[in-house]
């Protein structure tokens, strides 16, 4: 399996992303890793790649509860881009609440979803659903 390039964490906890940026830097995961604390700034930063035809991520992991824009409303805005479709996106959540679980699922363009913490074993399933 190779390794993907470019990785966005859209996250509002600043530990996660910590915790989770040392996991990803002690496999060999991805050669780059975005982070941002809020997710309209993930959406701006992705329209602008999508309509420059800068370099868009391999894989994107987001949270559902985060201030101003959640992980719903993020998603939702997010499939409308056109060249979204081609994104595979991962929920990255403490829920484990199985109706978010199921309506995540709905989602054409989320693959998985992954409850925290992140995980080798996690990273490894996320390597394999964006294998292409």
């Amino acid at each position: 399996m190779k390794k993907l390039g470019r990785v966005y964490i859209i996250d509002d906890d600043e530990v996660i992303i910590y915790l989770t940026n040392k996991l990803i830097a002690s496999v060999d995961f991805c050669e780059t890793v975005e982070t941002f604390l809020e997710a309209e700034v993930a959406l701006a930063k992705l329209k602008d790649c999508l309509e420059t035809g800068n370099e868009i991520p391999d894989a994107i992991l987001f949270d559902l509860n985060m201030p101003v824009m959640n992980g719903w409303q993020f998603i939702e805005s997010f499939q409308k881009m056109p060249g979204a479709k081609n994104i595979p996106c991962f929920v990255f959540t403490t829920s484990i609440d199985a109706a978010d679980k199921n309506k995540a699922l709905k989602y054409k363009i989320i693959k998985d979803f992954i409850t925290k913490p992140l995980t080798h074993q996690k990273l490894d399933k996320i390597l394999r659903q964006t294998d292409k």
